[in-house]
């Protein structure tokens, strides 16, 4: 099914995209599925959907020593750009029972961060949706 995985690590400090995206420009992954993140963030940003039901994002922001409980997505390409598309969810251990998660838009590791990534032997892409104006991935 995947043409290779991959594990990536970052250590206190990193933020996950950024290095996410160093490292499949470094490997020559363009297509791929992100399985897993697991770990510890720092501090996170997350896009959610407006709560008015119109399109665009709405942002929140967490910090904390926050674990990391599920996080998943895609990489495709877009205009020659690699396009992370990740959800993750995670808690506050100082806040049980208050979930926190969105679209990714950027997590500052604490202590460590791993992350999976199936390398897909084909390749995804994203058009814009016409309705929206959003990227969306482009379905076979």
């Amino acid at each position: 099914m995947f043409k290779s995985v991959n594990l990536l690590r970052l250590n206190r400090g990193q933020e996950i995209l950024s290095e996410l995206n160093k490292y499949c420009e470094k490997k020559g992954i363009t297509s791929g599925i992100i399985l897993g993140i697991i770990g510890s963030l720092e501090n996170v940003k997350f896009g959610t959907a407006p709560k008015d039901g119109k399109w665009g994002w709405n942002f929140d922001e967490y910090e904390g020593h926050l674990s990391i409980l599920s996080a998943q997505g895609s990489l495709s390409v877009h205009e020659g750009e690699n396009i992370f598309h990740i959800h993750m969810c995670a808690i506050d251990p100082l806040k049980p029972g208050q979930l926190i998660g969105g679209h990714l838009e950027e997590g500052i590791t604490w202590a460590t961060v791993e992350i999976y990534i199936g390398e897909l032997n084909y390749q995804l892409e994203r058009d814009v949706d016409p309705e929206s104006g959003l990227s969306a991935l482009r379905t076979t």
